[in-house]
């Protein structure tokens, strides 16, 4: 994951060096759109990657007040409005498994059609789906 920070960081690094040695224009201008053309997609991925990390960590919290409820109360509440959450009709969902009342699902869409699970079994979030 660290990665591809580094490697960003890295091109453009070298995108600016050649930038500033280059004496012709069309060179720079050959040089600016490759730049624009490789930012728009990094960017977009930072900013996803930004979302499902902000997303993750109040996914988090959740979660702690769940463990919380069920080590408490000995099951897990039917909604989270039991533990007065405001995320009750989303970002954040929340649903408890109908087998067993002590295991229960968060998720939170990543875009269109997919979304970010926690398993309360496994203890584990599975990636976009």
């Amino acid at each position: 994951m660290i990665r591809l920070p580094l490697i960003t960081a890295a091109l453009v690094a070298v995108l600016w060096w050649l930038f500033h040695i280059s004496k012709r224009k069309s060179l720079r201008v050959v040089l600016i759109v490759f730049a624009i053309i490789i930012a728009l997609p990094l960017g977009l991925l930072f900013a996803q990657r930004g979302y499902e990390l902000n997303m993750r960590l109040r996914a988090g919290r959740i979660t702690a007040q769940l463990e919380s409820y069920r080590a408490s109360h000995g099951k897990c509440p039917v909604s989270l409005s039991d533990l007065e959450i405001r995320e009750v009709n989303g970002p954040i969902y929340y649903e408890r498994d109908f087998d067993s009342p002590f295991e229960y699902y968060l998720w939170f869409g990543t875009g269109v059609g997919t979304v970010s699970q926690y398993d309360s079994k496994t203890r584990m979030w599975h990636a976009p789906q």
